[in-house]
């Protein structure tokens, strides 16, 4: 054979076996099984998943060449999160004190968990796990917004007997102790007045409306609750049910003439007033007058000034007299001007009329 046929014969045997090597492999690819991930089981919570048993990959196995792509395990918080989404709490519960055993600063865990708490309807333990993150947060707006959600939270009880039924020693204990966070919490202290109003504690009640009538958005509110506490707080209710009080003209305003513990003082008439008062200077001379002080901060004109409320045994105006009433220290120094002002905590026990003209105030009980 010459070399021109020996050629011709070894490109016809390797083409026949180019074609024939491709049609092979062609037909093995479509025979072949599509990569997959596996269903891999979800571990127990703080337990290590199982190694997945080896699978065989040779190319000669006969079996399919399935192949299993590694899957996150979830972390407790989101196997807690997912728990709440289906509605199972009482193991979301479990899972979350179970985390916070190991984990005690958790914050994430303590806020879900006191959720899951109110959801369940165990309010003790909710409240108690709301408190339990306040002091745990270090973010100042997270605990801002907490403060805000716990009052809503138990004043909601408060208002929902049917919730909590009468627990009120306890609801009284838990705001009380929001309130030594949040002081300026004018429906904390509105709260807290109705409720010491019905188990009639007075001068509590009357702190904490006073407290309240501190506040823009509760002054309206804690006025009337200011008003029901006159039902028995005068020595005289079968006196006139009108009287008239003159007054002393100072500059275009009034003075009223009172009597506190046998003392004669002046008050400055203030309609705009939520909380009577004596003045820094007359209390620097009269502190015997000073009982039970309660700390209060006092919104004025200048800003919001740290001041204290204080029980006065006897307050008189003409023929009435209120017992055991509260007053608050003013940041004023008038000298010999003017004693204290008489806000609308005493007015507004009465239908009152200014008679500019007579240079009076009347009087009328309610």
């Amino acid at each position: 054979m010459n070399n021109k046929k020996i050629v011709f014969v070894a490109t016809l045997a390797f083409a026949l076996g180019f074609y024939a090597s491709e049609y092979r492999h062609a037909k093995n690819d479509k025979n072949a099984q599509p990569i997959v991930a596996a269903n891999i089981d979800e571990p127990d919570f703080f337990e290590k998943p199982e190694p997945s048993p080896p699978h065989d990959l040779s190319p000669t196995s006969s079996a399919s060449t399935t192949q299993f792509l590694p899957t996150k395990p979830q972390s407790p918080l989101e196997r807690a999160n997912q728990l709440i989404a289906n509605g199972a709490y009482g193991d979301a519960a479990r899972l979350l004190n179970q985390l916070l055993e190991l984990e005690p600063q958790n914050t994430e865990a303590l806020w879900l968990l006191a959720r899951v708490y109110e959801q369940q309807g165990q309010h003790k333990e909710a409240v108690g796990i709301w408190f339990r993150y306040i002091n745990t947060e270090v973010d100042a707006q997270k605990i801002e917004s907490a403060l805000a959600y716990l009052a809503k939270y138990l004043i909601r009880l408060t208002e929902n007997p049917s919730i909590f039924g009468e627990s009120y020693e306890w609801l009284m204990a838990q705001i009380n102790d929001l309130i030594k966070l949040t002081p300026d919490n004018g429906e904390l202290h509105l709260q807290l007045a109705k409720m010491h109003l019905k188990i009639e504690d007075k001068e509590q009640a009357q702190y904490h409306a006073l407290m309240a009538a501190n506040q823009p958005e509760t002054q309206a509110r804690a006025e009337g609750i200011l008003t029901k506490l006159d039902e028995g707080s005068t020595a005289q209710d079968d006196g006139p049910a009108e009287i008239t009080v003159p007054l002393i003209r100072f500059g275009g305003q009034f003075l009223v003439p009172i009597t506190v513990e046998g003392e004669q003082v002046k008050l400055l008439l203030d309609t705009g007033a939520s909380i009577s008062g004596l003045t820094a200077s007359f209390i620097n001379r009269h502190y015997s007058f000073v009982k039970s002080p309660k700390p209060i901060q006092l919104n004025t004109a200048s800003g919001t000034v740290e001041s204290y409320l204080f029980v006065v045994d006897t307050l008189t105006i003409e023929s009435i007299t209120f017992n055991k009433h509260m007053l608050a220290r003013l940041p004023m120094d008038n000298g010999d001007q003017f004693d204290g002002l008489l806000g609308i905590d005493i007015l507004g026990r009465f239908d009152f009329v200014i008679d500019q003209n007579k240079a009076v105030l009347r009087l009328k009980k309610r």
